[in-house]
């Protein structure tokens, strides 16, 4: 009995322990400010994307116009062996085209994704916020800090 009483106790006082413990923990958690951004508003807002889009629209334009040029040239072509040494050249020269387009423009939104990333980061440290999402990426709760953001983007 008394063994019992002894086990009893020690039990009662490690409880205790641990709670307390465990309470301090939970005391020290600091709530965190969440806000969320939509990106896509600021990226329709940009005009470095417009820029982008012109000038990828335009290239596309000039390539086609390009294509039907070399269409014609190879049509032109009396001779098997001529038309396809053309079209190996004009395929070569397609390539190389697609590739310029597709790399200006990627450059352009690496631009766009580093300064976004940026103003979104020192309006939210400016805000106190601790965390952003992506609008399409939060289900619920946080605070819209979008239109905050949107006079700064270029």
């Amino acid at each position: 009995m008394k063994k019992n009483l002894v086990t009893l106790l020690l039990c009662t006082a490690m409880f205790g322990i641990g709670f307390g413990i465990n309470s301090t923990a939970f005391s020290d958690i600091k709530t965190s400010k969440v806000a969320y951004v939509d990106v896509s508003k600021l990226l329709a807002a940009s005009k470095t994307i417009k820029s982008a889009e012109e000038t990828r629209a335009k290239q596309t334009k000039d390539m086609l116009a390009w294509y039907n040029t070399a269409s014609a040239d190879i049509k032109k072509q009396s001779t098997k062996a001529g038309k396809e040494a053309l079209i190996k050249k004009y395929e070569a020269q397609l390539t190389q085209k697609k590739k310029t387009i597709k790399d200006t423009y990627a450059k352009k939104i690496n631009e766009v994704d580093k300064q976004l990333d940026k103003l979104i980061t020192d309006k939210a440290k400016g805000l106190g916020y601790d965390l952003v999402f992506r609008k399409d990426a939060l289900l619920y709760g946080g605070t819209d800090i979008t239109d905050q953001i949107l006079p700064s983007v270029k």
